[in-house]
């Protein structure tokens, strides 16, 4: 009865995944596994990490198109879209009521990933594990991972966090946790990584499975991506190297590797997942398991009324023969990166995946920091490469030998403006060049650096009396 009762709780967990449970800081309890005889069979802690991914579902699709680029330039309102969140986002009317301000399901996967961290330990402790290493370190190190992976997303997007590290054990506890200082939250990130970079493979088998889970390349991708936004460039160019270095997993796709451009190895990434580019994605598959990543929520034809619809702004940097654009918005303005360009059925194919991070991604970074440590020659080499392969013109010395530092950064920028256009990354990167004020002020009226962090959830702060909301939402 026991035992039955585990997977009953183990069952709600998914469910409570599924169907985006929202609550405050806390998980439902049914998530702390109570019962004190789950954890006495790997196979448990392995069903734990894939709820633990089932979490990072709900909390990434679309939520995480909404924190990257709802605030910036890449995308307008669809003037036929109900949905008025978008609409308070894409003018900055960002406000604590909004439902897309609450950090629940984010701290849904800490939680989790607690869970496995303390009690995985104590199952190798018990010798649970015992000629089961490679288990252990993989269960663990994705655990690791995925708790650095949402410590960072959320500290972008709020700033100071209430920092934990055990599992919450009540209703009560949960009410009462402070915001560390976001020094701390690094520190804590940091030592994630650490842990993670031990324990984790280069790949797994078969390979899809390698871009579906963390390995040791999606970690160096997070350390490139954290060291830039914390303008540690040095840092940011050795964690980099890594990942291009392993050519065994991570090559960039081609646009003219197929007569039809949407058959390409580049606009099947996004339409079909699991390229020879991606380092991380999250999966989702209708068929299998009946996730979906709710893109048509927000992308899609304007005629059912998605969030959003390209910018004029973002159409106007691309080049006429830049193949980047057709795959990426038509002639109406609707965004159809990631959606088949024929035969799409909304009803049973809304399960692309998000991708987190891809090479292309993680070179543009390099470019930044190459430039930022004055070796602009070396990041505009990168910026050509992702030019030439979209059939635009390489940059000549001429081009940008006057140019200042600031001035390569911009090109750098509208360079990851259009390659990673609608994938979650434009605010990100106009908030950590300090840019953000200067692009989004003639457009929604952005002019205070404290309106960059977003404001804690009214809900958050009513449940727990110790969080004080972002001083420039008081």
């Amino acid at each position: 009865m026991k035992n039955q009762k585990s997977i009953i709780k183990y069952m709600l967990l998914l469910f409570c995944g599924l169907t985006a449970c929202k609550k405050a800081l806390e998980l439902n309890p049914i998530t702390e596994y109570a019962d004190a005889n789950f954890w006495k069979e790997t196979s448990q802690a392995t069903a734990a990490l894939n709820g633990a991914y089932t979490l990072l579902q709900a909390a990434m699709g679309p939520e995480g198109v909404f924190y990257g680029e709802a605030r910036a330039d890449n995308v307008a309102q669809n003037l036929t879209s109900l949905n008025t969140e978008s609409l308070n986002l894409l003018t900055n009317n960002v406000n604590p009521s909004l439902r897309i301000t609450s950090w629940s399901q984010l701290y849904a996967v800490v939680n989790q990933a607690n869970l496995i961290i303390k009690n995985v330990r104590i199952m190798s402790q018990n010798g649970l594990y015992a000629n089961k290493t490679t288990e252990f370190n993989q269960t663990l190190g994705q655990a690791y991972a995925l708790r650095a992976l949402c410590y960072f997303n959320m500290t972008r997007i709020w700033g100071a966090l209430p920092l934990v590290t055990q599992p919450l054990k009540d209703a009560t506890e949960n009410y009462l946790v402070e915001r560390a200082d976001t020094e701390k939250v690094y520190t804590q990130i940091e030592l994630d990584l650490d842990s993670a970079t031990l324990l984790l493979p280069t790949s797994y088998s078969p390979s899809q499975t390698t871009k579906a889970l963390l390995t040791a390349g999606a970690v160096n991708a997070i350390y490139t991506d954290l060291y830039m936004w914390r303008h540690q460039y040095d840092k940011a160019l050795t964690a980099s190297q890594k990942i291009l270095t392993n050519t065994a997993n991570y090559s960039l796709t081609s646009l003219t590797d197929a007569t039809a451009l949407e058959n390409t190895s580049y606009a099947r990434q996004f339409t079909h997942g699991f390229s020879t580019e991606s380092i991380f994605e999250i999966d989702f598959n209708f068929a299998e398991r009946g996730a979906r990543s709710f893109y048509i929520q927000v992308y899609g034809d304007i005629g059912f009324q998605p969030a959003f619809m390209v910018s004029e702004a973002l159409m106007t940097k691309f080049q006429p023969n830049d193949k980047r654009a057709t795959i990426s918005y038509n002639e109406r303005r609707d965004i159809i990166k990631f959606f088949d360009k024929t035969n799409f059925v909304r009803s049973t194919m809304d399960d692309k995946n998000i991708i987190l991070y891809r090479l292309s991604d993680i070179l543009l970074l390099r470019a930044e920091a190459l430039n930022q440590l004055d070796r602009p020659a070396d990041a505009i080499a990168i910026v050509n490469q992702m030019k030439v392969r979209a059939g635009e013109t390489a940059l000549q010395p001429s081009d940008y030998n006057s140019l200042s530092k600031s001035q390569i950064e911009d090109i750098i920028l509208n360079e990851r403006s259009k390659e990673l256009c609608f994938e979650g990354k434009r605010w990100f990167d106009l908030v950590r060049t300090k840019k953000a004020i200067s692009v989004m002020q003639p457009i929604n009226g952005l002019n205070n650096e404290g309106n960059y962090v977003w404001p804690i959830f009214l809900n958050e702060i009513r449940l727990n009396p110790l969080l004080k909301q972002n001083s420039y939402y008081q």
